[in-house]
């Protein structure tokens, strides 16, 4: 018999050894979280910033529209619906709900709203 190792033996031991590799690197995430990784105590640098959800949001306005009249939000007084038209700049979107509103009216403030190139998205819940 010869000492020379054998060519299946060689190939075993290549596969047990990317194998073991394949799952060290698979469970990388579990040696972070467990404390045995090198950068553990480390702080994960932060991407970048998202947009903010408040600069969206104020791009988007709420008209409710009661009987021929119109309000901007809750809390504000009913007034001509061509007078809260008129505030709309291009590019918000307005939101309209028209639960109780003539639709003449939530017509002629959806016509009027997108005329000054605002979006228009009509609400009827």
């Amino acid at each position: 018999m010869s000492d020379r190792p054998r060519p299946s033996r060689a190939g075993f031991v290549a596969f047990l050894g990317v194998l073991v590799a394949l799952v060290a690197g698979y469970l990388n995430d579990c040696f972070s979280g467990l404390g045995l990784s090198p950068n553990a105590g480390q702080a994960v640098p932060a991407a970048a910033e998202p947009a903010k959800p408040a600069a969206k949001a104020e791009g988007r306005v709420r008209v409710v529209v009661q009987g021929e009249q119109c309000r901007v939000g809750e809390g504000s007084p009913l007034r001509p619906c061509d007078a809260v038209c008129a505030e709309q700049a291009a590019g918000t979107t307005v939101e309209i709900e028209a639960t109780a509103g003539a639709q003449r009216a939530v017509d002629a403030l959806r016509a009027c709203v997108q005329g000054r190139g605002a979006k228009a998205q009509v609400v009827s819940e």
